[in-house]
This record gives C-alpha cells, structure tokens and sequence, in this order.
C-alpha cells in the first residue's frame, strides 16, 4: 500500500506540485537575467530546478510557454501584491501601476533588458511575444477602455488599436533605458511623460484636461508628482 501511495500521480494542486512549478520557472527567470534567451535550454533547467526534462515538457509542453509562463507570472505575482490607492479605471491607477512597475525594474535592470530583447527580437516565439504584449495591454485597457465607454477618445480612435500602440510606446521606452539610453533617474519622468502625451492627440473632454494638468505637475515636480500604491509609499515613507 505504502509503494502503490508513493506511486501514485499527484494532483495538479497539490503542494508539492506547485512548489516544483515554481521552482522552475524561478530558475528560468534566473537564466533568462543572467544569460538570456539564447543560453536557456530544457537540459539546464531541468537540472538546476532538480526535475527530469521529460518534467519539464509534460508541465509546459514547449521551451517557449515556460518562458512566456516564467515572465507573466513573475510580473503578476508583483502587481498582486500592490495596495492601490486609486480605483482601477482611473488615470492615478494606472500612474501608480506604472510608476511601481518601473521602480521596480531599476532593481532588475538584466532581467528587464532580456524580455526587451525577447519582445523585439523578429525571431521571438508567438507564444512568448504574446505573453509579455498582454501583461501590459490588459492592464492598459483598464483605464483606456473606461475613456472608450465614457466616449472620451477621439471619434478616430479605436480602442483595441490604442491600446497596442501604447503598450509598444512604452516598451520602446523601458527598452532605451535598459540599454543605458535613458538615465536611472530619469527613466519614469520619461515614460510618463511620453506615454501621456501620446494620450494628449487620442482624448478629449475631461480625459484631456486631466492628462494635461498631470503632464504640467510631472513637468514641475517631477517624480514626486507621481502616485505610489501603499505598499510603495511605506518604504519611502
């Protein structure tokens, strides 16, 4: 009875099983930081992670959905842990999931250089390419999509297509810092800067006055204009 137990296949949501889950897609991430994508293979990280590659391939099926799965949980994780201070769907949400993001990634500026050159390389997997745009464009629709509701965009404007060409304006920019264009300390006056001017051209009404009055106050204060979630403030505080 004891042998049958041992053999026996664990759930899916077990503990054991999700710890391994983790386990390997922390480790991909590592090797993704510290090598990038051209330095991963089933092989290393089936032995850093302790588990046979046939583990890996029967988790994940492909190289690929275990790197997209390794970069869109490790962004997930992050935001969940967030206490924001503004109701989703407002313009302060998305600067405080915007300004935490970035903060964020001047911590793990290797990692943050690897997916950039992932999401732009003309070789990336489908796969992969799709799970770094929709980390960015779900959240993005939060805000964007209540302007669409409120018909507080242009009347050209469409709102799926908006959305995609913001989440590449800001990739374009997290990506120049990365590479060491754009300052550390420069980096999220730059991006939000950017990011709402573009807005600046696709809303009006309300929408408009409000982008125009932040973009002012960044222009002045700069990053102390921006919000923080909670979490954040604290560890400034």
């Amino acid at each position: 009875m004891l042998q049958e137990a041992r053999d026996r296949p664990q759930s899916y949501s077990s503990p054991a099983i999700i710890a391994r889950r983790q386990r390997i897609l922390e480790e991909t991430r590592k090797v993704i930081a510290e090598q990038g994508l051209a330095g991963l293979s089933m092989n290393e990280i089936g032995l850093r992670a302790g588990v046979a590659k046939r583990t890996l391939y029967n988790a994940f099926q492909t190289r690929e959905r275990m790197i997209a799965a390794a970069i869109q949980e490790y962004f997930e994780a992050y935001v969940k842990n967030l206490v924001f201070v503004h109701p989703p769907g407002t313009m302060m949400y998305d600067m405080e999931r915007v300004t935490a993001i970035i903060r964020r990634n001047r911590h793990i500026r290797n990692y943050i250089k690897a997916i950039m050159a992932l999401y732009f390389s003309p070789d990336v997997d489908d796969d992969i390419w799709q799970a770094m745009h929709s980390i960015a464009t779900k959240p993005s629709m939060l805000w964007l999509g209540e302007l669409h509701r409120k018909k507080q965009l242009q009347p050209w404007i469409t709102i799926d297509r908006l959305v995609d060409d913001v989440v590449r304006l800001r990739y374009a920019t997290i990506n120049d810092w990365a590479l060491g264009r754009i300052p550390d300390e420069e980096i999220i006056v730059h991006l939000v800067s950017t990011y709402l001017t573009f807005l600046v051209g696709a809303t009006r009404g309300a929408a408009r006055k409000e982008i125009e009055e932040m973009l002012t106050r960044v222009k002045i204060e700069g990053e102390v204009a921006l919000p923080l979630p909670r979490k954040l403030m604290s560890a400034r505080a």
